[in-house]
């Protein structure tokens, strides 16, 4: 009966990793979904003219996310002074 039992237990415990396994090497199908919009997006990028709109967006993205870190930077600096000038006046 206890050989029966672990038997049974190795085989249940085998079907759990076969199947775990077998679910992590399964290809997703939304990543290929990504994957084929991400290519289609790019090729469509490719075959509009220079002045096209979505070309001028994707000209400025850069700029408008350096300009953000810059932003950040000086938020970040402001809200360190103003943390200073607290501790300064509850003293």
């Amino acid at each position: 009966m206890n050989k029966l039992f672990a038997f049974g237990l190795v085989t249940l415990g085998g079907v759990i990793a076969l199947r775990l396994l077998l679910q992590e090497l399964r290809p997703r199908p939304a990543a290929a979904v990504r994957r084929w919009m991400a290519k289609h997006m790019e090729q469509m990028m490719v075959s509009l003219p220079a002045n096209s709109p979505p070309k001028l967006v994707m000209t400025v993205l850069p700029k408008l996310q350096a300009q953000n870190e810059q932003i950040i930077a000086l938020l970040q600096e402001q809200n360190e002074l103003l943390r200073q000038q607290q501790r300064a006046s509850s003293r």
